[in-house]
């Protein structure tokens, strides 16, 4: 095509500058608009959320999963640190992480020491106020088993107490 003065005849050469811009401005939008709706499939499928909704379960979704993350390398090299050692420490270990108003717990038992169901584990989290999130067991070989549950403040402002959570777990598995 030709180009007149900086423009292609036959597209917007009649456009003012200012219907330009509106034009860039509106197709900026509907791209805007199609992220978004790519953005909810994936975070809420179910529902249609307003932006700033949408965004704020995006954000804590994304955070969830690094913590996730994190977690899972960590226990990775736990794992692949005792496999090494053949379990060297003292069994039963347990770990208690508590962020914001998130709290993670680790327990590996051996087998044969005292029998332990992971309702008992759950019913602990849900007395001290918390929500659980993810809950797992876990056999890594013919004698140790790994419980791993996260949970969340079921009332943020009031957190959870971890030390508290400590405490009744250890009352279960002694």
């Amino acid at each position: 095509m030709e180009r007149e003065s900086g423009r292609e005849v036959g597209e917007g050469s009649s456009m003012s500058p200012r219907e330009q811009r509106n034009l860039k401005e509106k197709e900026r939008r509907m791209r805007m608009k199609h992220l978004f709706d790519v953005l909810s499939s994936h975070v809420s499928p179910t529902q249609r959320l307003p932006v700033p909704q949408l965004i704020d379960q995006a954000t804590s979704y994304m955070i969830q999963l690094k913590e996730k993350v994190n977690y899972l390398r960590e226990k990775k090299m736990t794992l692949l640190g005792e496999m090494g050692k053949h379990s060297s420490s003292p069994l039963p270990r347990l770990s208690i992480c508590s962020r914001d108003s998130t709290i993670q717990m680790s327990l590996t038992m051996d087998m044969n020491m005292k029998r332990v169901m992971l309702h008992q584990l759950l019913r602990v989290f849900e007395e001290e106020g918390a929500q659980v999130m993810n809950a797992n067991v876990q056999k890594l070989n013919d004698r140790m088993i790994i419980y791993t549950i996260i949970a969340q403040a079921i009332i943020t402002r009031i957190g959870i107490d971890p030390s508290r959570i400590e405490e009744r777990v250890r009352d279960i598995i002694f």
